[in-house]
């Protein structure tokens, strides 16, 4: 994991970036100055729109081209035919339809971030050692529109408040206009994370507090912000800009790296330029449903979320988050059993991601009837309706039906510099204090200046479990579960198999731990058998946490296709005991800890070769970053998940607990062997019983479960 960035640092050198910002209003950057007196030439604050386009490119643009993509649809975008707009009426009291000319849309744009471009067929020569700000003019009739370079300036991390906040302050002084909208385009993380990875800066990227720093200093208040980047629709994203903006476009999920449809919504933009921002973000939304619909993508179409978010509106829900966990602060310290209910219904909402950046559906929690119990009715209605408010309009795939518009970030197992970034961009500091009391992190002393501490976890009667580790009659390890406040929220599988040839323990991944009801017991289920493709294993990295007995799951399969790491989506559907395949995705940047944006349907490597990938396993048990290969298979039109039996070996089983806020634990691994028709334990060390206080346990042994991410793999 990347560490985080050093913040006094930057936070010195955003001040002294922002001095800089009105200078560069007036002095050209060291090699296009010439260009600059162009750019003011054309200002005119009776035009009604400036966009201003925020291009980070990062991998995505200099591996992919993806970010070229998204310009060449812009290329297409041509003014309206002899100038005429159609403006839509009021119907209320304009009963006749009403056509008049539209007014003038700019749209600029910055690029940086990338190691390399692929812009030179839309007549772009963009640089790598500077930044360059840009202009679109739009083409007549069926001319091609251009592309104009207005300034080159020193190169600078794009992931730097200072950066985004002399572009948007360089462009309302070049470009007024009566309303403005800002694109982020490239990476994003979430709450978690924050956006933007520029490649040339070491990943650099721009945690939610610097993103608001730049727009205050930015001095822009904003029709509309798009993110154009992964898991940004959550309430801390919009408490971060929401004084900066009327509407935020953004989406829950991941976002195909091929991006929103540009090209349509601009255009329509330049037909009706009298839109404000709510009317521009379900352009973005429907435009980019439509766009993905015609694309041969089915992941793209089912994991798609996009909303917006009436960020004027968003006061009200921050004060209802907060009173809600203010009501989850009363369950901990009188009545953790209530407690341990309520924060079980947050995984009966929809989650985003691959799992561990804990974005989940606001609304989830919302619509619980648990929470009824203790809000009592009129707050939970509040509560919904605050939220109804908010989002003004949302769209979801078929892979993700419970999507509402607005997520959060549960942010109870983070790392302490992981909580430290969270505190900084948070709405609630009542969910402050409870995260400082159920982890050895420390909240910052303004937290107690508007709420009261509260106990320690493990200072509270009822925190520690007791395990039963007993042996089943089909030779299984399973464990049964002492719990007063029932803490345990769900137990998984890790199942690891020595390779013959070399001798190496690989993973064969994670699967959920089947809990018997009749009798209390947790165990691997379908012993024997595993998740396969062609007969050949595959390794589960699991994205979702089965809770309250929900054994649907969402998994990853890693693979190798030309030496590079890809992942095959991938759902798992219980009650019907069958896999899904939606298709391939590159899946997560350990070193910026965000997602990459690159998807590919399956028809799109028909006939090539792949391999699956298993992780190794390392001396001190923990993953090693290097990959054994599978023999090569052959792509499909169609893969089939089929379970298989395992085949005859030495294994390792390991249980993973959970408990109801996410924390994990591991039992010590229980060496087995299977013969094709049973396991046998190979070691006496399962039996007996362990108590542990969960919070002290999870501090000093808790150890990440998701395997690492790289693009080239060791497979040798």
């Amino acid at each position: 994991m990347k560490a985080i960035p050093e913040k006094g640092i930057r936070r010195i050198l955003f001040f002294l970036s922002c001095m800089a910002v009105m200078l560069g209003l007036f002095i050209a950057g060291f090699c296009g100055a010439a260009a600059e007196e162009t750019a003011a030439a054309s200002g005119n604050e009776e035009d009604e729109w400036t966009v201003l386009i925020y291009v980070c490119g990062s991998d995505l643009e200099s591996q992919y081209g993806f970010a070229t993509g998204n310009l060449q649809e812009l290329a297409g975008v041509h003014e309206p035919e002899n100038g005429i707009g159609i403006i839509i009426p009021d119907v209320m009291n304009i009963p006749d339809l009403q056509v008049k000319l539209p007014g003038k849309v700019n749209i600029l744009m910055e690029t940086g971030g990338a190691s390399e471009w692929h812009a030179q067929d839309l007549g772009m020569e963009i640089r790598t050692d500077c930044l360059q700000d840009w202009e679109y003019i739009p083409g007549k009739g069926t001319e091609t529109g251009e592309f104009r370079m207005l300034r080159e300036k020193p190169l600078a991390s794009m992931a730097e408040a200072g950066t985004l906040a002399e572009f948007i302050a360089w462009g309302k002084e070049n470009r007024p206009a009566k309303k403005y909208a800002l694109i982020l385009w490239d990476h994003g993380g979430g709450s978690k994370t924050g956006l933007f990875i520029d490649e040339l800066f070491d990943g650099d990227y721009m945690a939610l507090d610097e993103l608001r720093e730049a727009l205050a200093a930015g001095g822009v208040h904003f029709e509309a912000i798009l993110f154009d980047a992964c898991m940004m629709a959550n309430i801390e994203t919009a408490s971060a800009v929401r004084e900066y903006a009327s509407w935020m476009i953004a989406s829950q999920e991941t976002v195909p790296a091929k991006g929103t449809a540009l090209g349509d919504w601009m255009q329509e933009l330049l037909y009706v330029t009298d839109a404000d921002g709510r009317m521009l973000g379900r352009w973005v939304c429907d435009m980019t449903q439509i766009k993905f619909a015609n694309e041969d993508d089915e992941q793209s179409r089912e994991m798609m979320t996009w909303s917006v978010i009436n960020l004027s509106k968003l006061e009200r829900l921050e004060k209802n988050f907060d009173q809600f966990f203010a009501r989850m602060n009363e369950l901990y310290v009188k009545y953790p059993l209530l407690l341990s209910s309520i924060v079980r219904s947050v995984f009966h909402t929809e989650q985003y991601g691959n799992g561990s950046d804990n974005m989940m559906d606001l609304a989830g929690i919302l619509f619980q009837q648990s929470l009824r119990s203790v809000a009592g009715e009129t707050l939970q209605w509040e509560m919904q309706d605050a939220l109804a408010e908010v989002v003004d309009y949302s769209l979801r795939g078929a892979g993700k039906p419970a999507a509402r518009g607005i997520s959060f970030c549960y942010a109870t197992n983070f790392t302490l510099p992981e909580l430290d970034v969270y505190a900084r961009n948070c709405p609630s500091p009542n969910y402050l204090a409870l995260l400082d009391a159920i982890s050895p992190w420390t909240a910052p002393d303004e937290v107690y200046q508007q709420v009261e501490k509260l106990p320690e976890m493990a200072e509270l009667p009822g925190s520690t479990i007791t395990i039963h580790k007993t042996t089943g009659e089909d030779g299984i390890p399973e464990f049964s579960v002492e719990d007063e406040n029932n803490y345990l929220g769900a137990v998984t599988c890790n199942l690891y198999k020595e390779d013959e040839e070399s001798g190496q323990m690989i993973s064969l991944g994670l699967i959920p731990a089947y809990y018997e009801t009749e009798n209390g017991i947790y165990h691997w289920q379908n012993s024997g058998n595993w998740a396969s493709i062609d007969g050949k294993l595959c390794h589960l990295e699991m994205l979702t946490i089965p809770m309250n007995g929900n054994y649907d799951m969402l998994y990853n399969i890693p693979i190798s296709v030309d030496a590079r790491r890809w992942n095959l989506r991938s759902g798992y559907r219980w009650k019907k005991d069958t896999y899904e395949v939606y298709g391939l995705w590159q899946g997560f940047n350990a070193d910026a800890q965000m997602f990459n944006r690159n998807t590919k349907p399956i028809s799109s490597v028909t006939g090539q070769e792949f391999n699956l990938i298993y992780p190794v396993v390392s001396e001190d048990g923990l993953l090693s970053g290097d990959y054994e290969p599978s023999d090569p298979l052959t792509f499909q039109r169609m893969v089939n998940i089929e379970k298989t039996p395992l085949p005859p070996g030495n294994y390792e089983l390991e249980y993973v607990l959970y408990d109801v806020f996410i924390r994990q634990v591991r039992l010590e691994r229980v060496k087995m062997t299977w013969d094709g028709t049973g396991m046998h334990i190979t070691d006496s060390s399962w039996e007996g019983d362990i108590t542990m206080d969960i919070s002290s346990y999870y501090e000093k042994n808790s150890k990440n479960i998701s395997i690492q991410d790289v693009e080239e793999l060791s497979t040798e």
